[in-house]
């Protein structure tokens, strides 16, 4: 498995067309996402059933921005992977690209939690409306953030893959046809056993793919292909643009009731 990661930083393959990856606007940003995005509400209300659900949707959609912003420092330290791996000082440039990494994990692995806690209100508190209307709109929006941050804690737990993957110190004495050999008599035919685990270079230990990534030869299979990284981050997009379409109906008849509405 760590053979077949890593020895997609330098291996060609066919070109093919990239997912776009949407990225979502920050809270205070207004760069393009797929239709509504994400963001806090600003009204306050007196309402019981309203006050609770502005509150736990900014929790929610606050940790879910978050974890996007996160996962665009991901993609660059990803990308940088794949620069540095074949550098001369590559050793220690991916070793620090890991070390990003790894905060970076941790910080979303604090994040989900937290959103995870604030969707399982709202979906608690749709399951309690007796307002059909209200039931369904409230539950597609925490349905909609419930995909959105299900798909987050997966690239969460991918990436930690990948950290472990890089820590792998995978050299020919480690690999199966190496142990099996020194076992044998002195003089004794070559081994061929193939157990998938190719040695894999170390970063900065092999400069040939340098040589190779000319303009016309760039096409590599990099770890957000593996990952299908850009596919992630699409869906995520999508589902919580659905859940700011939906939420801002819910919105809409809190405003409408005026704050001295009692459920």
């Amino acid at each position: 498995m760590a053979g077949a990661m890593l020895a997609t930083l330098a291996s060609p393959v066919p070109a093919r067309d990239p997912v776009p990856a949407p990225a979502l606007a920050p809270l205070d940003s207004s760069s393009p996402s797929p239709g509504r995005p994400l963001k806090t509400l600003g009204h306050i209300y007196t309402s019981a059933f309203c006050t609770r659900f502005v509150t736990q949707f900014n929790v929610a959609a606050g940790a879910l921005v978050e974890n996007d912003r996160h996962l665009d420092s991901v993609d660059e330290s990803l990308s940088q992977i794949q620069v540095h791996y074949t550098q001369r000082d590559g050793a220690l440039r991916v070793y620090d690209d890991r070390v990003r990494l790894i905060n970076t994990v941790a910080n979303m692995m604090k994040t989900i939690p937290v959103g995870q806690r604030a969707i399982n209100d709202l979906l608690a508190q749709a399951n309690e409306t007796t307002d059909a209307q209200r039931r369904t709109e409230l539950h597609e929006s925490a349905s909609q953030m419930q995909r959105s941050i299900d798909r987050q804690r997966a690239v969460s737990y991918d990436l930690s893959n990948v950290i472990h993957v890089l820590m792998d110190k995978h050299g020919a004495q480690d690999t199966v046809e190496y142990q099996i050999a020194s076992l044998l008599p002195a003089g004794s035919g070559p081994v061929r056993v193939d157990a998938l685990d190719a040695p894999v270079p170390e970063a900065g230990s092999d400069f040939s793919a340098e040589l190779t990534q000319t303009p016309a030869n760039k096409h590599l299979t990099t770890v957000q292909d593996v990952m299908q990284f850009g596919r992630q981050r699409w869906i995520i997009g999508a589902a919580e643009s659905k859940a700011a379409v939906a939420a801002n109906l819910v919105e809409r008849t809190c405003s409408a009731e005026g704050p001295s509405h009692k459920l």
